[in-house]
């Protein structure tokens, strides 16, 4: 009734939030979203059989659906305009803690296999050959920071 009374328009709560988004130079974003699919299919039974669930969605988001709580997912979304960007968000009105510490887990490992595919074998791959190019070289570390401390 009085929502927009003071200023502040309440947020949906089902609306995702971003997480990150790393943009890019170049992407081949069907390899690259076959490569992250892969995995995220590895991870599905990550730290327990059956804790998460990976699915490619029909406009070719990748999802990862938190199982054991079902209170969160989180969504990888590649774009090729202006060079292209991985843009992470998550989805769920009201993420468990347990399920934020595995999603934070997850990501880390996420960001792991972007910089292996960024810039792994340096001398034996081109940019132009690459799945995909940073447009900023700390472009991984600027996403790895708004997560919380990873687990080493």
């Amino acid at each position: 009734l009085f929502g927009g009374l003071f200023g502040g328009k309440k947020a949906d709560p089902n609306e995702p939030k971003e997480l990150f988004n790393i943009p890019l130079e170049s992407i081949k974003s069907g390899g690259l979203r076959l490569a992250l699919s892969l995995h995220c299919i590895g991870q599905q039974n990550t730290p327990d059989k059956g804790t998460w669930l990976a699915n490619q969605a029909d406009d070719g988001v990748i999802e990862m659906w938190y199982n054991p709580d079902q209170s969160g997912m989180f969504s990888v979304t590649l774009s090729e305009e202006d060079g292209g960007g991985i843009l992470v968000e998550r989805h769920g009105p009201a993420p468990s803690l347990v399920y934020q510490l595995q999603e934070s887990l997850q990501l880390h490992k996420l960001l792991d296999e972007i910089e292996v595919l960024a810039i792994g074998n340096e001398e034996e791959i081109e940019d132009e050959n690459r799945l995909l190019v940073l447009k900023d070289k700390d472009g991984i570390d600027k996403a790895r920071a708004t997560l919380p401390a990873r687990n080493e």
